[in-house]
C-alpha cells in the first residue's frame, strides 16, 4: 500500500512539475525532486527513467549526489520570487500588506537557503 502511495505521489508531483514549466507562478524543480524522492522509495523503474530523463535527469542527479543547484537556477528562482513579491505589494490592498511582507520573508529565507547550497557543475 505504501509503495503504491509513493508511486502515485511521484506521478502527481511530476505532473505538477510539468505544469510548473507552463505557469510562471508555480515552481518546477521542487516538484520534480519530490517525484524523484517518491520514486526512489517505490519504483526503481520510474526513478531510473527520471534520473536519465533528457531534461530533468542532470538536475535530479546533481541534487541526489551533492544537494547542488545550478547557479543560474538560483538566480532565476530569486528573481522570480522578487518579481512575484513586488507584484503582491503593488496589487494587494493596504490592509493586506502584511501578507506581502510575510511572503517577502519566506522568499528571502528560500533565497538564502538556495545560495547556501553548492553550485552544480
Amino acid at each position: 500500500m505504501i509503495r503504491w502511495t509513493f508511486v502515485t505521489l511521484g506521478w502527481v508531483f511530476f505532473v505538477l512539475g510539468i505544469i510548473g514549466i507552463l505557469l510562471p507562478v508555480m515552481p518546477t524543480a521542487p516538484f520534480i525532486l519530490l517525484a524523484a524522492g517518491c520514486w526512489a522509495r517505490s519504483s526503481k523503474r520510474f526513478h531510473f527513467w527520471l534520473i536519465n530523463h533528457k531534461y530533468f535527469g542532470k538536475y535530479v542527479r546533481d541534487w541526489e549526489e551533492n544537494h547542488a543547484v545550478p547557479l543560474y537556477a538560483k538566480w532565476l528562482a530569486t528573481i522570480m520570487m522578487a518579481i512575484s513579491t513586488a507584484m503582491l505589494f503593488y496589487r494587494l490592498p493596504a490592509d493586506m500588506t502584511w501578507v506581502a511582507w510575510l511572503v517577502a520573508l519566506v522568499c528571502s529565507g528560500v533565497a538564502v537557503y538556495l545560495f547556501r547550497l553548492p553550485n552544480a557543475k
